[in-house]
């Protein structure tokens, strides 16, 4: 057992370093989410290979089809939200690429998509956005936070950065 733990853990380490991915940033507001209206339960789902993603000049072209393939694919496994930051990639992404490394990133556990997690993670998202929606701030702490797995703290950073809003209003 504890040769299996040390094999994910390592895994996942390895997964960091490697990872070109990096979500967050301090410059922008966000955008706002679009809901999937799944009905599909949250579950453990695998990624579809053999599926060949077109040239990203393709769907440059139809910003609108791209925003309604993204709501396609996170609906398909129970997500209820898309994240907005996979569409603030549709600027320099497809939608495939955009939705595989966010699920990776976040729910990936050896090969298998797990959506109950994707909807916590998102939900926690969308806390944060809301706290953003008026002023940028620099949203990479909690990116982190959730790469990591640490829903700890990230709710100690959604607490912490409510307090400042808060403080900022008065």
């Amino acid at each position: 057992m504890p040769f299996q733990t040390f094999s994910k853990s390592l895994k996942k380490n390895f997964k960091k370093i490697i990872s070109r991915i990096k979500y967050g940033d301090d410059h922008r507001l966000p955008l706002a989410y679009l809901e999937t209206y799944s009905r599909k339960p949250s579950s453990t789902y695998e990624l579809p290979q053999e599926i060949e993603d077109k040239p990203l000049e393709y769907y440059k072209a139809f910003p609108q089809l791209s925003k309604e393939i993204l709501v396609a694919f996170f609906g398909s496994i129970g997500v209820r939200y898309v994240p907005e930051v996979t569409m603030y990639e549709l600027a320099f992404k497809t939608p495939r690429r955009s939705f595989e490394d966010f699920c990776i990133t976040f729910a990936e556990d050896e090969g298998l998509i797990d959506s109950f997690v994707l909807n916590r993670i998102i939900g926690r998202l969308r806390q944060m956005d809301g706290l953003r929606s008026e002023e940028a701030f620099d949203s990479r702490p909690v990116y982190t936070a959730l790469e990591n797995g640490n829903l700890e703290e990230v709710d100690r950073l959604l607490t912490e950065m409510k307090k400042s809003k808060n403080e900022k209003d008065r």
